[in-house]
């Protein structure tokens, strides 16, 4: 990293906007675009709240899956992301033993991968996603349900009976992260009835992602001064960022925690594009 980059990673906390949505009473609709050139839309109100983001690199050690709802590992991982094969044959195991050993979960599937990018040819060549700055969570109780029988088939219904979870593991897939870093929020500081269901329609054409391939549930936040947002300055390749995105367990321990994309006001003046994969893996506790 650069000096100011480095002066940059050691701030406590930096200061952003964060989209909220605004509570209407209309049901709020994502709508994909068919095609990588098309900006998605959505039926629904943002606005515009300046709220204050600590340095997760300060508390590393302190931070778990089960009571801020996310945590950062160290995992070198020498593939080509954009290689499908390589992804599946090389990444997948070594997703899978990575979310067992911070859940405790007796096995893991990985079923989701979706990249993001801001360059115009990786998008158009990769069919790749943009950043999301909005603060949500990819699940409700019908949605989690949903797409564990997507994985699962016939066999959803007897690990429904046994507690499950679903961790997003969020890495740079090209060189330090220097603009749109990803901001999760401590699931402590939560309300769940400022949380709205978010309609995500699907596309019509062949969307790489098994996720965004299909009709969904998220959950979509309204303001909360008591959100307690973090992130990690300056990620690397070597490191992946673990955050709960759906916990069956209602025994108090976290059940999902927000994120967002977010503007860093200490980015670098003509940072390098963000591209990024998250994973999404479920976690069975048998």
């Amino acid at each position: 990293m650069t000096q100011p980059a480095v002066q940059a990673a050691a701030r406590p906390t930096i200061e952003t906007i964060l989209h909220y949505l605004v509570d209407t009473g209309e049901a709020p609709v994502f709508k994909q675009s068919d095609n990588t050139v098309d900006t998605v839309f959505t039926v629904g109100v943002r606005e515009d709240k300046r709220v204050t983001v600590h340095n997760g690199r300060l508390h590393e050690g302190k931070l778990s899956l089960d009571v801020e709802g996310f945590v950062l590992a160290k995992q070198t991982v020498k593939i080509d992301f954009f290689d499908d094969e390589q992804v599946r044959k090389i990444y997948t195991p070594g997703v899978e033993r990575l979310v067992c050993q911070y859940t405790g979960a007796s096995r893991a599937i990985a079923y989701d991968y979706t990249r993001r990018s801001n360059v115009p040819e990786t998008k158009a060549k990769y069919r790749t996603r943009e950043p999301v700055p909005a603060p949500h969570s990819d699940y409700t109780d019908i949605s989690a349900a949903q797409r564990l029988r997507d994985v699962l088939g016939d066999a959803a219904e007897a690990q429904m009976k046994k507690r499950f979870a679903i961790v997003n593991v969020w890495r740079s897939i090209a060189g330090t992260i220097e603009e749109w870093p990803l901001a999760v929020c401590d699931a402590r500081s939560i309300d769940d009835s400022l949380m709205h269901t978010f309609v995500r329609e699907t596309t019509h054409t062949n969307e790489p992602s098994f996720e965004y391939s299909r009709m969904s549930q998220t959950r979509h936040s309204s303001f909360d001064p008591n959100h307690c947002w973090y992130y990690f300055p300056s990620m690397t390749r070597d490191e992946a960022l673990l955050f709960k995105n759906y916990d069956s367990a209602t025994d108090g321990r976290a059940r999902y925690c927000l994120h967002s994309a977010i503007e860093d006001p200490d980015g670098q003046a003509s940072p390098a594009p963000r591209e990024s994969m998250e994973s999404r893996v479920f976690a069975f506790f048998d």
